[in-house]
This record gives C-alpha cells, structure tokens and sequence, in this order.
C-alpha cells in the first residue's frame, strides 16, 4: 500500500489500542448473514441443478450487500457500559472503567428526537452523547461516513449516519439513538457503527442530470444486463475483478 493510503486510528488511553482496537468490518459479518444459506435449503435426495439455484437464491447471493460488510472500520464500545432511561427523561449510567475517561451526555428532546416523523418516534426515545477516546485520521483530501452497523439489527440502539472531514478533524463521537426506556447494557466490544473513508470532492465536481432514455442509455442498460445475464452467477463479481486488474499498478 501506498503510504498516502493510510487509514490512522490513536487511543486516548493508553493500552486501548491492544485491548479493543477499531477493527475491519469485514471481521464484523453478522452471524445470521453467515448462517443464511445462497440458495436456500436442499431438498433431502435430491440433485440440484443451475436452474433450481436461480429459483431458490436468497440474499446472500446479492453482490451489493456482500460488498457492504467489507467497508470500512468498526468502532467497538471500549468498556462495559449501563445507562437507564425513564420516561420523564431522567437517567442515569454507569461504565466500567478505572478513571472517568467517559462523560456520557443526553441530549435535549429536542435537538433531535422531537422533530422526527411520528412514525419513527417510537424507536427513538432518547439520543446519548459518548465522548470516545478514538481518533481517526485519513489521508489529506478523504473524509469518513460514520454509519450504524446496518444489518445487526441491534435491539437496543443505533447510531445516525454522518460524515466527518477525519483529514482534519481527528476526534469520533458517535451518538447513539436509544431505543426503549429501561435499562440498556452495552458490553465491551459491542460494535457501535462503522467508518467509510471516501475521497472528498468539491461540491462542484460532479454535474447533476436528468435526461430521457436515449441510445447511450440503451448502451449502459445492454451492457449491464449482458454482464450478468450472460453467466448464471458471478457477472458482478467478475466485472470488479477485470476492473481491478485495470486500475491497480500491482497487476
């Protein structure tokens, strides 16, 4: 890798770095994803064939999630952490760890929760402010999308997606969305959400446009659907592959 290529993160704490560092997302597949089978369950005796595959496929086969688990950093909860919320938004929390290196705050209703659409109210009780003690720093230019742990389905929180110029400004915060009254525990390495560098463009860069169907349009829609009509499975895969091979100085 190029040294321009780094993606940097630092503790705070001294000793962090060992215990719960930040890790790849792709170590934090959930493991239902992992259970689910491609093409759903064998028939006991039976021989399946290409065409039984394609009716039977399922989720896991679909490229762009599998693509998705392999994005960015985890940023996992660096301690135990307890926090009860009460419906007159009175709380309290207690987190385990040796000195007062977090100062969990609860936000105001309405900085956020009491604008939200009435239908999504009701899984958004009260937004906590976590003062981590990760930094992240990545190459001039690159920004990091700070988004939940999409597909985790966390019963008791979520965190909001965002996006910090982490060339910049080093310091990550997630605040987390509780989702019911009560008392929530979050234990150490729970992963909190995930980090998605991306290279930042001046918001002028890109032309927004909106035209009606035409020949080059018809090119682009052939071309996509020979890549993946043309084989049974893996035209997708295949296709980032070739690309690859294109753009990387290695090949």
């Amino acid at each position: 890798m190029q040294k321009d290529n780094k993606v940097t993160f630092w503790s705070t704490i001294k000793g962090l770095e060992e215990l719960v560092p930040p890790e790849p997302a792709k170590k934090h597949i959930p493991e239902w994803w992992k259970k689910t089978p491609p093409y759903g369950e064998k028939l006991e005796g039976e021989e399946v064939t290409i065409k039984d595959k394609i009716e039977r496929s399922t989720v896991k086969v679909c490229p762009a999630i599998n693509d998705w688990f392999l994005q960015g950093y985890v940023l996992r909860m660096w301690c135990d952490f307890h926090v009860e919320i009460k419906e007159d938004e009175a709380w309290s929390s207690n987190f385990a760890f040796p000195e007062n290196y977090m100062s969990p705050y609860i936000e105001q209703s309405n900085t956020y929760i009491k604008w939200l659409p009435k239908q999504h109210k009701k899984n958004a009780v009260a937004m906590l402010r976590l003062d981590s003690p990760w930094r992240m720093k990545t190459p001039a230019g690159y920004s990091s999308y700070q988004f939940p742990m999409q597909y985790h389905f966390n019963p008791d929180f979520d965190v909001p997606a965002g996006a910090i110029w982490t060339d910049e400004y080093h310091m990550i915060n997630p605040q987390l969305i509780i989702k019911h009254y009560g008392e929530i525990k979050i234990e150490r390495g729970t992963p909190l959400c995930v980090y998605v560098p991306y290279k930042r463009e001046p918001n002028d860069s890109f032309q927004y446009e909106i035209k009606r169907r035409d020949e080059e349009c018809e090119i682009l829609e052939g071309k996509t659907l020979l890549m993946s009509g043309s084989k049974f499975g893996g035209g997708y895969k295949e296709m980032q592959k070739e690309k690859e091979k294109e753009t990387c100085p290695y090949n």
